[in-house]
């Protein structure tokens, strides 16, 4: 019997087994799921649906930021820009909400590539400050059009469909997982990864790193966007100032980060986990969580830089020595 063998049946576990326990924990999550607005209250069925645009938001972060190494500070203009897009189409143009949600893809993808050309040639600090700027730009355009009604926002048709929106919302996050899934084990992921470790010999490789930061970039853009598309419907009600926060490109980060950067299920696990984890401090210790971010920032960089992918896992024993020898491995 090999090493891994030995190891494996010592913790009482084999891979066929670990494979099943993984697939049957999708399957139970995906049931449980889809039949959460039948079980659930009102309030519950809500606070999933924002918890689900997290999701959506920090796993599209996730294909620039953490795939690619480009560490976006500007994605919230996607998310404004698939709301205006929504939203005006649907009000403007008379357009139904699907056509409005398939513009606003549309839309957040063209400007991701005719933006994502120049800006991507920025690295490091240089890149996170531009996209910072793309955002705070695009705010103010949007502020001075008339065709977005300006400061004084713009108000979408009243519907009461709360279940149709959770799984909309439901529907994107499986989409934006099941793409990252797909491009992982394609040459665009391996090309992707290749950019964030060394972009220099990646180049030197073969690889063309132009045209694959760019395709990242739009496929960040376009999940981000559709998720704002739907929220704008949802509350039926946008302004400039909410859906290009700044704020919401870090908690995107922060969620990302949380769950576990360059993976493919992470951001929506710390997107969640977040989510209900700030939701109960609220509710509880309001004054906990005004600095619950920036606690959970430092604990994730210093005691799980890996994110909670890595913990639950199984790769490695939990204890006082993973967390020392993150500490250690990262010298901090």
């Amino acid at each position: 019997m090999n090493d891994r063998a030995q190891a494996l049946s010592r913790e009482g576990t084999s891979p066929d087994g670990r494979t099943w326990l993984k697939y049957g924990t999708i399957v139970v999550a995906l049931i449980i799921a889809v039949i959460f607005p039948f079980v659930m209250p009102p309030y519950y069925l809500q606070f999933a649906t924002d918890a689900l645009m997290f999701a959506i938001l920090a796993s599209s972060w996730n294909i620039i930021g953490g795939y690619t190494g480009y560490p976006s500070f500007g994605n919230a203009v996607f998310f404004g820009l698939g709301a205006y897009a929504t939203g005006i189409l649907m009000t403007k143009a008379g357009m139904p909400f699907l056509v409005g949600l398939l513009g606003s893809a549309a839309v957040c993808v063209i400007f991701a590539v005719l933006i994502g050309r120049p800006v991507l040639r920025l690295r490091g600090h240089y890149f996170a400050i531009g996209t910072l700027g793309v955002a705070e730009a695009m705010r103010e355009v949007v502020i001075n059009l008339d065709i977005t009604e300006g400061n004084t926002g713009m108000v979408l048709p009243l519907i009461r469909a709360p279940e149709m929106f959770y799984y909309f919302m439901l529907g994107t996050v499986l989409l934006t997982i099941a793409v990252t899934a797909w491009f992982t084990r394609r040459r665009l992921g391996y090309g992707l990864v290749a950019i964030r470790e060394d972009e220099d010999a990646a180049t030197t490789t073969g690889v063309d790193t132009t045209r694959y930061k760019v395709i990242a970039f739009a496929l960040s853009g376009m999940f981000a966007g559709i998720a704002g598309g739907i929220h704008a419907y949802k509350i039926t009600f946008i302004e400039p100032g909410p859906v290009f926060s700044v704020t919401l490109t870090v908690e995107m980060i922060v969620m990302a980060v949380f769950g576990g950067v360059g993976t493919i299920i992470g951001p929506t696990i710390g997107a969640i986990l977040l989510q209900i984890i700030s939701e109960l401090l609220s509710n509880y210790i309001l004054v906990l969580h005004a600095t619950f971010f920036g606690l959970v920032i430092i604990f994730a960089i210093v005691f799980t830089p890996r994110g909670l992918v890595d913990i639950i896992s199984g790769r490695r024993r939990l204890g006082l020595a993973y967390f020392l020898e993150n500490v250690r491995e990262h010298r901090i």
